[in-house]
């Protein structure tokens, strides 16, 4: 990968505390031609699976040699490794806690195991002088990526990795009665909340036009095209931008009608012809 000095940022930092400006000012005195983006600092705290989905979602849209920063570290200062996975395209720079698993499945069957370099940070020449137990983020993550950025080589960052941890993400589970079970993985900032089903799930199951889905006591009989295909105030269903199925409300917040969030459960119904 060529970097081309643009660097995102995902964290679970918020925005009260200094913390991710810190990172930027670490990044800005390793390379100050770097360009840094804000994907979100919004992460619920310490919650991998929502950065991970978040990541995502958003990584192959940056131009090729862009470095992606993630830091939800719940484990810092434990035995989790830090980790820097380069693509032909994007580097990664993140804790091993399977934050990384979406991007890591996506490569391997974009580009083949063979083509990936994955790196345990061990090499202390690219870190900062004093490292603080409870900031690996400010003290390891920053620093190497900003080296990333500016045409380090993964190889001088540390050693090889064969694997990384593979956080079980949530799948749809088939209940007794032949439903299917997904789950809540993510809540956007409109209420709608987006699921672990598929577009490609549904059609393998049966379609679009023979499904049913349920929450609560709400049935939906039918996948919207766009939010504006439903009644205003109604609950609906469709395939957001991430091809995802999502539980919207046209002009209304559908988790906080339904008093749901990350990790509630839907059922679908598929019926037989």
């Amino acid at each position: 990968m060529q970097p081309n000095g643009i660097l995102t940022l995902t964290t679970d930092f918020g925005s009260v505390d200094a913390y991710s400006a810190v990172l930027k000012g670490v990044i800005l005195s390793v390379n100050p031609q770097a360009t840094m983006i804000d994907v979100t600092h919004e992460i619920d705290a310490q919650r991998i699976a929502q950065a991970a989905y978040l990541l995502h979602t958003g990584y192959r849209y940056f131009p090729d040699g862009t470095v992606h920063l993630v830091i939800v570290d719940p484990g810092v200062g434990g035995d989790r490794k830090a980790v820097a996975l380069c693509s032909p395209r994007w580097a990664f720079v993140a804790p091993d806690n399977g934050v990384l698993s979406y991007v890591w499945k996506d490569l391997v069957a974009e580009f083949g195991r063979e083509q990936l370099q994955l790196i345990e940070l061990t090499d202390d020449r690219w870190w900062l002088p004093k490292v603080s137990a409870t900031f690996h983020g400010r003290d390891i993550f920053a620093p190497v990526a900003a080296h990333l950025s500016k045409g380090v080589q993964p190889e001088e960052l540390g050693q090889p990795l064969a694997e990384l941890i593979d956080l079980p993400l949530a799948e749809p589970r088939q209940r007794p009665d032949d439903a299917w079970e997904g789950r809540i993985i993510h809540v956007d900032n409109f209420g709608n909340c987006i699921t672990n089903i598929t577009r490609d799930f549904i059609a393998q199951h049966g379609g679009i036009e023979q499904v049913e889905i349920g929450i609560l006591d709400q049935q939906i009989g039918r996948i919207c095209r766009t939010y504006a295909d439903s009644e205003w105030g109604m609950v609906m269903a469709l395939f957001g931008s991430s091809e995802r199925l999502e539980l919207a409300v046209r002009n209304g917040n559908a988790a906080r009608m339904l008093g749901v969030g990350i990790g509630d459960s839907l059922r679908i119904r598929f019926i037989k012809g």
